[in-house]
């Protein structure tokens, strides 16, 4: 019964971590550029882990994992709301240092300079790019190329940085739509031909709130038919430490 109970409990420890970040994806269903996270569950057995113990009881261990497969692109016909297809994210200057992004909505601020929604400098290639004092009234007529060359006729007046990492998983996620390195982790250049910038869209969250729902509905039923038998085992054990007694 000890042995039904830990499995039990082993099995809802899962369950309540996955219904966190259900969650967490739901509430970031409309954050632009948010790429939901998920959850791999191992199962171990504590004999084969643990040095002399005794028993057989199967533990597990979580971890959470970022989903970075594309989201759907939403138009918005600004010509400086930009989207990113493939793999590849912008670069935003914060206080404290480089963030990584998927959430292409920009502007030039007062002083020309290409900022994040949030007022964050945008990085190019090299430099932040600033768009002429003369030719601030035209925002309108700049064409944003899918290599992200940033153009006002045929004149260059920025190149976006666009990066990648070799293992993007090692991203840690900081807030809803930016992500920061690992330590020691570099960003690489974009292969040619893989990622492109769509100008007049935005990246919506790849959250599937229908699929998400579902299966926060499935875990619930779960969770309650765990806490029924957990309820049933520890009758058994109180009803057995009765006996025991007389």
């Amino acid at each position: 019964m000890i042995k039904g109970i830990h499995t039990t409990e082993s099995s809802m420890r899962p369950k309540l971590a996955r219904m966190e970040v259900l969650a967490n994806n739901l509430a970031n269903i409309n954050s632009t550029g948010f790429k939901k996270d998920k959850l791999f569950v191992q199962v171990l057995n504590e004999s084969a882990i643990t040095a002399g113990k005794d028993g057989d009881f199967d533990d597990v261990n979580t971890r959470k994992y970022v989903d970075f497969s594309d989201g759907s692109l939403a138009e918005t016909g600004n010509p400086l709301d930009l989207a990113m297809q493939g793999p590849g994210f912008f670069v935003v200057d914060t206080p404290v240092g480089p963030r990584f992004t998927r959430a292409g909505s920009f502007r030039f601020d007062a002083d020309g300079k290409l900022v994040t929604s949030g007022n964050l400098p945008v990085q190019g290639a090299t430099g932040y790019i600033r768009l002429p004092q003369a030719i601030q009234e035209v925002q309108g007529e700049i064409r944003v190329l899918e290599t992200g060359e940033m153009m006002l006729g045929k004149d260059l007046i920025g190149q976006l940085s666009i990066v990648n990492f070799a293992r993007p998983s090692d991203l840690v996620k900081d807030g809803a739509s930016f992500f920061r390195t690992a330590p020691g982790q570099l960003p690489i250049e974009v292969a040619d031909g893989t990622a492109a910038v769509r100008q007049g869209f935005l990246e919506e969250s790849n959250v599937d709130g229908i699929e998400e729902m579902m299966e926060m509905i499935e875990l619930n039923r779960g969770f309650e038919t765990d806490q029924k038998a957990l309820q049933s085992l520890e009758s058994s054990v109180e009803r057995a430490l009765d006996i025991g007694r007389v």
